[in-house]
């Protein structure tokens, strides 16, 4: 999703792009059509081992993680695996002739914090995918320092929109919805933050041209509500009579209870800031 939104930016700012998209992917066709994408097939494995002839990038951005699901975030096993491909693409983009490395974190490197969580907030990954990605980005920025190449770092919170995946909440809710299914639901007292892909796309690209190196960013709207306000969002631009199943599920031992970004630092950078309302996000997924 991010990757997408990232490609439809920089072919409306008319700049190419080299996308290396897993061999095999399913969502191979959300790509963009365009003179200005150039594909080259290669999975996270294989980036030690990318031919360069011919190739070469300005900025690097390294979006791709494996083991996402449930069961692959908490296995340390295989996280680790995701902290040498950061690296290797550090030494991919040296090899591309970029002057920029831009890593995708995640605000799970905070772990549970119950304030608007800042670039500086103390971190306290608790999951193997948040450790990883803490350790990734931590690392990338010495490989970076010794390779001569700038380094951000993205924290991303949550983001929304056509091209994410399946089963995520806001789409399931959306699919439930229109097929008059009941969703059993926790309380949805969290407060959360929720960005439009397409305005997490902008922000990827200006941090491109005007993020300042040696820099952690918090990517989201810097807004926010309690889960329900939003949901019932969604439910009454499609259906007001649909019944929502609240509190009908228990929360999760490890359910972070207060997701909110402080964008002060990205949008002071980079002139950046969020267009697209929820309301407006949700009509343009529906």
């Amino acid at each position: 999703m991010l990757g997408i939104a990232l490609v439809h930016q920089c072919i409306a700012c008319n700049v190419s792009v080299i996308a290396f998209v897993r061999p095999g992917t399913k969502r191979f066709d959300r790509l963009p059509k365009s003179e200005l994408v150039t594909i080259v097939r290669c999975d996270l494995d294989s980036l030690e081992n990318v031919n360069v002839e011919c190739l070469h990038a300005d900025v690097f951005y390294h979006i791709g993680w494996s083991f996402t699901d449930k069961f692959g975030r908490n296995l340390p096993v295989l996280q680790e695996k995701n902290i040498k491909y950061t690296l290797d693409a550090v030494n991919l983009a040296k090899r591309l002739g970029s002057s920029r490395f831009i890593g995708i974190g995640s605000q799970a490197e905070y772990g549970r914090v119950d304030a608007i969580i800042t670039p500086d907030s103390p971190v306290n990954p608790e999951v193997s995918y948040g450790i990883a990605k803490y350790a990734a980005g931590k690392l990338s920025k010495i490989e970076c320092e010794q390779q001569g190449l700038d380094h951000i770092w993205v924290r991303v919170f949550s983001v929304y929109g056509k091209n994410d995946n399946d089963g995520t909440l806001i789409k399931t809710f959306i699919q439930k919805i229109k097929a008059n299914e009941s969703m059993p639901l926790t309380k949805c007292e969290q407060i959360w933050d929720y960005l439009n892909e397409s305005d997490a796309g902008a922000a990827l690209y200006l941090l491109g041209e005007k993020g300042i190196s040696g820099k952690t960013y918090c990517l989201g709207s810097g807004i926010a509500k309690p889960l329900l306000d939003y949901l019932v969002c969604v439910r009454d631009i499609i259906n007001k009579n649909y019944q929502l199943g609240i509190g009908q599920l228990s929360y999760s031992k490890d359910q972070p209870m207060h997701l909110c970004a402080d964008i002060t630092e990205l949008m002071y950078d980079t002139g950046w800031k969020p267009q697209i309302s929820f309301e407006e996000g949700i009509n343009l997924l529906i």
